[in-house]
């Protein structure tokens, strides 16, 4: 490594880390969090079947890593923070696995040719998909947290100094760059960009929501839909760090204590603003509503249409809660930090059923199949379930 590049490097990784380090206390630390409640009875029998579950390593969440799985062709491939990449069959058994040199900050996607995850080393690898071997490896500006997406022949890193870079999946070749316009101050993390039309959408630490042209990394739309307002930096923070959801042409997305949003696509404005809940989880959708897990894990459900509250259940207040994730049948899924897993209806949000799958939460959504689900937990293990 060059080093101007092991420089920068360290500097942005300085930079984001001092950020967070100063005011972790202020919003994911312990004087804040309320004390969990009890384990609340449920009002029904819904439950869960564990097919399988794998013990990977380090799960990332000391290094403050999200993790996530990804799954292509019936395989599933995950990676543990300390370097190995696995492939599983669908059956829970062993395809092969790699050690890879490495310790990996951000991981994983997939196409039917390779496997992509991003390296603590600042570096975007790409790995064979039939037997792990490398194929490629191409240099980043700086350490990427969110993992890399790939689509229609191209892969896009986003790395925590703001900038999104993409690569041809085939060869690793660099092929555009955008730079990001970043607080001073942000909270460590950073949301995958959603691809897919043509465009590449981000949204960003300072409030704004982009649209790229996917082939030539063009601004299409730069909109404000955060505002910062407060007295003090940790005040003003309204960073987007979970991954937005794109439904109908209708962007879905959240600030960190600011709201949620709904943004008309294709003519670039907001339709909509909700200001009593918001989140750094991913949020899930259904067919006519929107579901997140607040900072203090209450569950919100909103109306995709307008943006008004349905519901909130704060049964399972403090408990650690996952992301949530939805299902055909209108039940809401979200894992507390015992690994008991919460079934909510999603028209009324009451508990309705309650299985212990594992001994810890997830800060990555759960992987939701046609006949099972599929998370990596923040302890390491990798779990694949059937809903019952």
């Amino acid at each position: 490594m060059n080093t101007t590049r092991r420089s920068a490097l360290l500097l942005a990784g300085v930079f984001v880390l001092s950020a967070c380090s100063s005011t972790s206390d202020f919003f994911l630390g312990k004087d804040n969090r309320p004390a969990p409640k009890p384990l609340p009875a449920a009002s029904g029998s819904a439950g869960a079947t564990l097919l399988w579950k794998h013990k990977l390593g380090s799960g990332g969440a000391d290094e403050g890593l999200a993790l996530k799985p990804a799954i292509w062709g019936g395989r599933i491939y995950a990676v543990s923070a300390n370097g190995r990449l696995y492939a599983y069959n669908s059956d829970g058994s062993t395809a092969w696995q790699q050690k890879l040199g490495n310790n990996i900050s951000a991981g994983v996607a997939v196409d039917r040719r390779n496997v992509y995850l991003g390296t603590s080393n600042g570096d975007l690898l790409a790995l064979s998909a039939a037997d792990g071997e490398t194929e490629w490896r191409a240099p980043l500006s700086s350490l990427m947290l969110a993992a890399p997406v790939v689509a229609d022949g191209l892969v896009f890193a986003r790395s925590i100094d703001g900038v999104l870079t993409a690569f041809d999946a085939a060869n690793g070749s660099e092929l555009w760059r955008y730079r990001i316009k970043e607080p001073v101050l942000s909270v460590r993390g950073n949301a995958e960009p959603v691809v897919g039309g043509g465009v590449v959408i981000l949204t960003t630490d300072n409030g704004y929501f982009v649209v790229l042209d996917q082939r030539s990394g063009l601004p299409v739309v730069e909109q404000r839909i955060a505002n910062s307002a407060g007295s003090n930096p940790v005040a003003r923070l309204v960073d987007m760090d979970s991954t937005p959801q794109v439904a109908d042409g209708v962007l879905y997305g959240a600030a960190y204590q600011s709201m949620l949003f709904a943004v008309d696509l294709q003519q670039g404005q907001p339709l909509w603003r909700q200001e009593q809940a918001s989140t750094q989880k991913d949020i899930a959708l259904s067919r006519d509503g929107v579901y997140l897990v607040s900072d203090i894990d209450h569950v919100i459900a909103l109306n995709r249409r307008d943006g008004s509250i349905r519901w909130k259940n704060d049964r399972l207040e403090g408990r650690y809660l996952s992301p949530p994730f939805t299902l055909p049948d209108g039940r809401v899924g979200a894992i507390d930090y015992q690994g008991w897993l919460h079934w909510l209806d999603g028209a009324s949000g009451n508990i309705v059923g309650q299985q212990r799958l594992a001994s810890s939460t997830a800060d990555v959504p759960a992987l939701v199949q046609r006949d099972s689900i599929v998370w990596q937990l923040k302890d390491g293990n990798l779990i694949n379930f059937r809903p019952e």
